[in-house]
């Protein structure tokens, strides 16, 4: 599988460009804004079909270019945590209003939660509920790339925070004992900063131990 990351928007958000090299099918993980590297990144990575369009959450630094991505790819599906539908219509919520950025309201194609399986060629993610930093977070492990996006809820040696509406402290710490379950070897992509591994944050975070 192809990987592409972009920083994007000014919050520094990890936006990633996902491409089976075999059936040329294409995912986007949180367009934080629309951007002309995003089209690069999606030829670059060899995209003939770009099938998802992914929020790991519904803050606006995540989905700020969403609507816009959609409307160049109208067959791609976005997808989004089934508890994450109020954030995509509240700027006041997302924190867009809060901060005094634009945002064009829109609802998910696709909810999903705990359980649920997306395909990208022959690659499968894992769907996890991850709700702490947001009540509808998710985090996606694909198992045949042994990597991981944990969105906002886990960062290199840190996490994401509680104290925006909806998020809950003793929620994530719950939802991070996923990260416990998982082979050391398992990259970890996450919202903003340095990717890392299970490995070095089951041994460097404090919130792991």
């Amino acid at each position: 599988m192809v990987l592409k990351h972009l920083t994007l928007g000014d919050l520094g958000t990890n936006c990633y460009v996902l491409c089976d090299e075999e059936s040329k099918e294409g995912a986007v993980i949180d367009p934080a804004v629309y951007s002309v590297e995003i089209e690069k990144a999606i030829i670059e990575a060899g995209i003939k079909s770009l099938k998802y369009i992914i929020c790991t959450h519904g803050h606006f630094d995540h989905v700020g270019g969403v609507c816009e991505l959609s409307r160049k790819h109208p067959q791609a599906e976005i997808v989004a945590g089934k508890d994450e539908a109020t954030l995509l219509r509240s700027p006041m919520l997302n924190l867009s209003g809060h901060f005094g950025y634009p945002f064009e309201m829109f609802d998910a194609d696709l909810s999903v939660e705990g359980g649920d399986v997306l395909a990208l060629g022959e690659n499968t993610f894992k769907v996890y509920s991850a709700p702490g930093h947001t009540k509808g977070g998710i985090v996606l492990v694909c198992e045949n790339a042994e990597i991981i996006f944990s969105g906002d809820t886990l960062f290199m040696g840190s996490i994401g925070r509680t104290d925006f509406p909806g998020g809950s402290y003793s929620e994530l710490m719950n939802s991070l004992s996923l990260f416990k379950r998982m082979p050391e070897s398992y990259k970890i992509y996450s919202g903003h900063g340095p990717a890392t591994t299970v490995g070095y944050e089951l041994k460097a975070n404090m919130y792991l131990r």
